[in-house]
């Protein structure tokens, strides 16, 4: 999430802020990661950055509980690893 947060300069959040978003981050990859019966990489650079992409637009749209942010991010996840499977 940090590593996306400096990639876009242009977002700016209060310190409690970007600890939420990190804890949903952390969240999220924690539970895809817990999941049996999938080959996902959820490591890799590019589906990181869409975990977080998504939790920031989450937040943008008002939803501020980090384990909403981490639902929308899981939610996501899943439709993008059906759509490529």
């Amino acid at each position: 999430m940090l590593n996306y947060l400096l990639a876009h300069p242009e977002l700016s959040f209060s310190p409690p802020e970007i600890a939420d978003l990190c804890e949903a981050f952390d969240m999220a990859l924690a539970e895809l990661h817990a999941r049996e019966n999938t080959s996902a990489n959820w490591e890799a650079d590019d589906v990181r950055a869409a975990l977080a992409a998504e939790i920031v637009k989450a937040r943008q749209q008002g939803e501020r509980d980090p384990k909403q942010l981490r639902d929308h991010a899981i939610q996501m996840a899943e439709n993008l690893y059906k759509s490529t499977n």
